[in-house]
């Protein structure tokens, strides 16, 4: 399958940054509106085999990307290291400390790392001499001297009622804070797509854009104007797969002892849409692999991971995305 680069730019604030499972959700969602639920039912009974099968990451700020999870040195390896560059005691403690806060590659750093060419001890000793090779600014890793877009948003609370998802009413003297998030006016968002039918998506995107991904659209919450940007190219030959979305594997589809990766688990809910209204929208908790984990596969395959069915109200069965993205 092909990938391609698709923006989301909020038009207000956001509540969270959307991940693989919601977007996955409004695709859906899309799908059955615009070409039918026989339609969409055909693509997730057959997901493997349909010509219109598609996997999505979750979003990012647009400009660095997200880095691989990983243990950059060993302790004796990082004494070895400053040994030789001379830095030594409390400089050396607080300089490899440094390691762990890299959250983002710069582009270009991004790009060499997926073909092999930044050694793993070759960029410790960089940070720790703080050579001119590497620099680590605003937990971006990138090249001394590289221009890299800063990642600009802020977060603030705001004081809401509970509702009581069964009944649809608040319940008295329940209150509870929730986040809202703001990007600057120059800053967006993307995802990536893997299809090999583009063009069977794009009106999927504007209805994206007229519709919101994710929850509190009532209130004006995580509506984005999402748009198809272009394919997106890489080359890669390093052994390990970065993971940019949340993963439900099959056991056996990955070597854990060679691989670095976080577990996450989250309890999600089906969009409350009108034909739900009334009905238990809470899914079953599910245990993910999380964003940046750095995982080495035991065989190549088009697609890795499943979609279960996790829930069922009526006669409708609900799936939750656990499709691997891999670079």
């Amino acid at each position: 399958m092909r990938i391609y680069k698709i923006n989301i730019i909020p038009y207000g604030f956001m509540t969270a940054f959307p991940d693989s499972q919601t977007i996955f959700g409004v695709i859906c969602w899309a799908i059955r509106e615009l070409y039918g639920e026989e339609e969409l039912e055909q693509l997730l009974d057959n997901f493997k085999e349909h010509e219109s099968r598609f996997i999505v990451s979750s979003s990012f700020m647009d400009g660095p990307f997200k880095a691989s999870i990983m243990n950059w040195a060993k302790l004796d390896e990082i004494i070895e290291i400053g040994n030789r560059v001379g830095v030594k005691g409390s400089q050396l403690a607080v300089r490899s400390k440094s390691l762990k806060k890299i959250e983002y590659f710069s582009e270009a750093l991004f790009r060499d790392y997926l073909k092999g060419e930044i050694g793993r001890l070759d960029l410790v000793e960089g940070i720790i001499s703080q050579n001119d090779k590497y620099e680590l600014n605003r937990n971006i890793l990138h090249y001394r001297g590289e221009e890299i877009p800063s990642i600009d948003y802020y977060e603030e609370n705001v004081r809401r009622n509970f509702i009581n998802r069964l009944s649809g009413t608040t319940d008295e003297g329940q209150l509870f804070y929730y986040k809202r998030i703001y990007i600057t006016p120059n800053s967006k968002l993307y995802f990536l797509m893997k299809t090999e039918n583009i063009n069977y998506f794009l009106p999927v995107f504007k209805y994206m854009s007229d519709t919101g991904i994710g929850g509190d659209k009532s209130v004006g919450a995580n509506s984005f104007k999402v748009s198809f940007e272009s394919e997106f190219k890489y080359e890669k030959y390093m052994e390990e797969n970065i993971l940019l979305s949340k993963y439900i594997p099959y056991y056996e589809e990955v070597h854990w002892d060679k691989s670095f990766y976080s577990i996450i688990m989250e309890q999600c809910m089906v969009e409350s849409r009108h034909e739900f209204h009334g009905e238990d929208i809470v899914k079953i908790q599910v245990g993910y692999i999380g964003e940046g984990s750095k995982l080495v596969l035991k065989q190549y395959k088009d697609m890795y991971a499943r979609l279960p069915i996790v829930k069922e109200i009526g006669d409708k069965k609900i799936r939750h995305n656990g499709l691997a993205f891999f670079l």
